[in-house]
C-alpha cells in the first residue's frame, strides 16, 4: 500500500533553459495521498512548469519527482499515475462527449480470469531479476555521482577567491545581458538615448591579454580595465563584465559536471522504475487484457453520471457551454483511474457564476474519490476555497507552504501578505513587551505575534481591512479622515488618511468622504513579520 504521508515528493526540482534562464529553482514540496494542493502565484512564477514536470510533459534540469518513494521523472507520460485537465480543455472536436470520455479506456487493461501458476511464477522471476539488476546499476551510478560531487565541490571553491565572484555565482549569460540592459537604461536616463555602453580598443586588448595569460600561465586574476573618464554606469558595467568573464571558466566547468550528474540522475530514475516497467510489460502480454466494449460502456456511464453529463453523450464539444466542456475534460481524466489529478487553471476561462459552480463540483469530486488533486491557479479565492494545502510561489521559488487559513492569517513575508487578499502593511520597530513602534506611535500586539523577535528588530506589521472597526474618534486607537468610499454590495471599501499613510477598511457600515473617525482593532488581529525588504532588490551588488 502507498504511504499516505509524503506520497508525492518534489525534491530540489529545478528547470533551466540553455540560455541560463531559470524557470523554477530548488522546489521542495511534500504532498500526502488524498490531499487537495494548490500551486498559487502570479503569471510567470513557474507553477504550470511544475505541473508539466509532474505530468511528464517537461523534463526537469535537476531534482527528483518521487511517487511512493520512486523517482518517476524518466517515465513517459502514459506510464505515470497522473491525468491532466488542461486550461483549454483539449477536447477532440471531431468526437462526441462519449467518444472523448472513452478515448483513454482503449489503452486500459485488466487481469485475465484464469492465469496459470507458471505464468504467475514467470512474472515474479522477471520482477525479481529486474530488481537485482536495477540495484547493481543504481549502486554503480551512485559511485559515479559521488565522484562528480567531489569535483563540483572543488570548482565551487574557486568562486570563493573573490567576494565579487561569489556574489554573482549563479549568474549566467541571460542574467548578465539583463543586467547590462539595466545599466544601459540608466545611462540613457542620465546622458540621453543616443549613448551606448562602449568598450574601448584598449580595454578589449586588456581582455585579450588577460584571457591569454590565464590560459598559458594559469593565472587567476581578473582583467584591470582602464576606467578613466568613464561615467558611473559605464564603470559599473565594466565592473560587472570583469567579474562575469573572470568566472566564466568556472561556470563552464560547473555546468559540464552538473549536466553529467543530471544525466546520471535521469539514468538512476530509469533503473528505479525498471523492475515495475519490466513486470508491466510482461503482464501486458501474458496476464492482462484490453477492456471489452461492455466494460468500457459501464465505466463511461459511471463517469457521465458522476460529472452530471447525462443526456449530452452524443453532443460534440462545439455544442456545449464552457462549463459542460470542462466536465467532459474532467470525466476523460478521471475515467482512467489516476492516483493524481493535475488541474492546469481549468476554471480560468469560465464566467464568475459557472466558475463557482465548478469549484463546488471539484470539491465534491475530491471528497468522493479521495484522489490527490494538484491545482494550478492565480486566483487567491479559488485556492483558499478548494485546498487543504496552498503553495504560494513567486519568481520560480516557493514563498510559503501552509493551510489556507495560515496562509491568509499568518503570511511569512510582505510579498505573501500583499498577494493573498488585501492588507495594510507598515514598517515598524519592535520595542519589547508586545509593543511595536510605527510613525512615532506605540501599538500593542499579541505575544504570539512577536514571540520570535528581539528588541529593536525592524519589522513589518499587517492588519487585514476586515479586521479594522470604524468607531467614534475618541474610542479609536488612531484618528483618521475618510478620503474615499466604494460600495461593493455586501461591504463598503473605505480609504482613510492617517498622517502620511493610507489605511483600507472593509466594513458593513457606511461613511462619507471628509468624515473624521476612529479606527480600532484587536491586538491579535495584528500580524508581525521580519522586514526583509531592505534596499532595492533590483540593484546589483558587488
Amino acid at each position: 500500500m502507498p504511504n499516505k504521508r509524503n506520497y508525492l515528493q518534489l525534491i530540489g526540482l529545478t528547470k533551466a533553459y540553455d540560455n541560463g534562464y531559470v524557470v523554477v529553482k530548488d522546489i521542495n514540496i511534500n504532498i500526502d495521498k488524498g490531499e487537495f494542493v494548490t500551486l498559487l502565484g502570479p503569471s510567470g512564477c513557474g507553477k504550470t512548469t511544475i505541473l508539466k514536470m509532474i505530468a511528464g510533459f517537461e523534463l526537469p534540469t535537476n531534482g527528483q519527482i518521487k511517487v511512493d518513494g520512486i523517482d518517476i521523472k524518466e517515465l513517459p507520460v502514459n506510464q505515470r499515475p497522473t491525468a491532466t485537465v488542461f486550461q483549454d480543455y483539449a477536447l477532440f472536436p471531431n468526437m462526441t462527449v462519449y467518444q472523448n470520455i472513452t478515448y483513454g479506456l482503449k489503452a486500459m487493461r485488466k487481469p485475465l480470469r484464469n492465469i496459470s501458476p507458471k505464468v504467475k511464477n514467470d512474472g515474479h522471476k522477471i520482477y525479481s531479476n529486474a530488481t537485482k539488476k536495477a540495484a547493481g546499476e543504481i549502486k554503480n551510478i551512485q559511485k559515479q555521482q559521488m565522484k562528480l560531487l567531489r569535483e563540483i565541490s572543488k570548482v565551487e571553491n574557486m568562486y570563493l577567491i573573490y567576494q565579487e565572484v561569489e556574489n554573482i555565482k549563479n549568474m549566467r549569460y541571460a542574467q548578465f545581458m539583463m543586467k547590462s540592459e539595466y545599466f544601459l537604461k540608466k545611462l540613457h536616463n542620465a546622458l540621453g538615448n543616443n549613448t551606448v555602453l562602449k568598450i574601448s580598443l584598449k580595454n578589449r586588448w586588456l581582455e585579450f591579454i588577460n584571457r591569454l595569460s590565464r590560459k598559458m600561465f594559469h593565472t587567476n586574476k581578473p582583467v584591470k580595465y582602464d576606467v578613466r573618464r568613464l561615467d558611473k554606469w559605464s564603470n559599473l558595467y565594466l565592473e560587472l563584465r570583469k567579474w562575469y568573464f573572470f568566472k566564466q571558466p568556472f561556470d563552464n566547468r560547473i555546468d559540464k559536471l552538473t549536466a553529467h550528474y543530471n544525466s546520471l540522475d535521469q539514468l538512476a530514475s530509469y533503473w528505479q522504475n525498471f523492475p515495475q516497467t519490466s513486470r508491466e510489460n510482461y503482464e501486458k502480454h501474458y496476464i492482462n487484457r484490453k477492456l471489452t466494449k461492455s466494460e468500457i460502456k459501464v465505466k463511461a456511464d459511471e463517469m457521465v453520471e458522476l460529472v452530471d453529463l447525462k443526456g449530452s453523450e452524443n453532443k460534440y464539444p462545439s455544442e456545449l457551454s464552457g462549463g459542460m466542456q470542462q466536465r467532459v475534460a474532467l470525466a476523460r481524466a478521471l475515467v482512467v483511474e489516476p492516483d493524481i489529478l493535475l488541474l492546469d487553471e481549468p476554471l480560468s476561462a469560465l464566467d464568475a457564476k459557472v466558475r463557482q459552480q465548478m469549484q463546488l463540483e471539484l470539491k465534491r469530486l475530491h471528497n468522493r474519490l479521495g484522489l490527490t488533486f494538484i491545482l494550478v491557479t492565480h486566483d487567491q479565492e479559488e485556492a483558499l476555497t478548494l485546498s487543504n494545502k496552498v503553495v504560494v510561489m513567486s519568481k520560480g521559488r516557493v514563498e510559503q507552504i501552509d493551510s489556507p487559513k495560515k496562509i491568509y492569517d499568518n503570511p511569512r513575508s510582505e510579498w505573501v501578505a500583499s498577494f493573498i487578499g488585501k492588507a495594510n502593511l507598515f514598517n515598524g520597530k519592535y520595542q519589547g513587551n508586545c509593543k511595536v513602534e510605527f510613525n512615532d506611535e506605540i501599538f500593542t500586539v499579541s505575544d504570539q505575534a512577536v514571540r520570535k523577535f528581539n528588541r529593536d528588530t525592524n519589522v513589518k506589521f499587517m492588519i487585514r481591512p476586515e479586521d479594522i472597526r470604524i468607531v467614534t474618534p475618541e474610542r479609536g486607537i488612531i484618528k483618521v479622515r475618510i478620503t474615499s468610499t466604494i460600495y461593493k454590495g455586501l461591504l463598503n471599501e473605505i480609504h482613510c488618511q492617517w498622517k502620511n499613510h493610507e489605511i483600507l477598511v472593509e466594513t458593513t457600515l457606511s461613511a462619507h468622504v471628509g468624515q473624521k473617525v476612529g479606527l480600532d482593532w484587536d491586538a491579535n488581529a495584528v500580524h508581525v513579520m521580519l522586514d526583509k525588504m531592505k534596499g532595492n532588490p533590483n540593484e546589483f551588488r558587488f
